[in-house]
């Protein structure tokens, strides 16, 4: 079974990253500077001070990113990108644990990945947010069907919510929670 997401450049994942943070600090810098009567100060320096870091914190997001997710036996195959260059990891399910971890977006959006833990490597699927929920959930399920894992009650949690994000964009709904 081979799942994949639209492939994204370094650059393009940064924009998604960083654009909409960069557009509010940038407000905010405006708003500070024409309030203090064309004086940037103290607080414009602050503000331009968290954009760098924020900036920062984007390319280091941005820098690894997955696109394939390849299930054959009791092996995983993961395909994605270091900045542009592709790489390819084999994780052996049985000797791996799986985790849903959540981000909040905004204002009451929550956006769920999932973690991939082996003995030496750990790999983020979603961390871009561009996985559609239907193909999380079908990794994340073939993952506990091979190792023969029961689901414990706060993955069931999590799982309901993105099983519901997955109908409601199915069906053309945006749900925020």
């Amino acid at each position: 079974m081979i799942l994949t997401t639209k492939y994204l450049t370094f650059w393009a994942r940064v924009r998604k990253e960083f654009l909409a943070g960069f557009l509010v600090v940038t407000a905010i810098v405006l708003f500070s500077y024409f309030k203090e009567k064309n004086e940037f100060g103290l607080v414009g320096l602050m503000i331009l001070g968290f954009g760098v870091i924020y900036m920062i914190a984007a390319l280091l997001n941005a820098r690894t990113y997955v696109n394939e997710v390849k299930i054959t036996g009791d092996k995983l195959i993961v395909t994605g990108h270091h900045f542009d260059s592709r790489w390819d990891e084999e994780i052996d399910i049985r000797t791996s644990n799986i985790k849903i971890k959540t981000k909040g977006r905004g204002r009451g959006n929550v956006e769920y990945y999932l973690t991939i833990v082996s003995r030496d490597k750990t790999v983020d699927i979603n961390r871009s947010f561009n996985w559609d929920y239907s193909s999380l959930l079908t990794i994340f399920h073939e993952f506990k069907r091979i190792k023969e894992e029961k689901i414990i009650f706060d993955e069931k949690y999590f799982l309901d919510i993105m099983e519901k994000k997955a109908n409601d964009a199915a069906s053309g709904i945006e749900l925020s929670k």
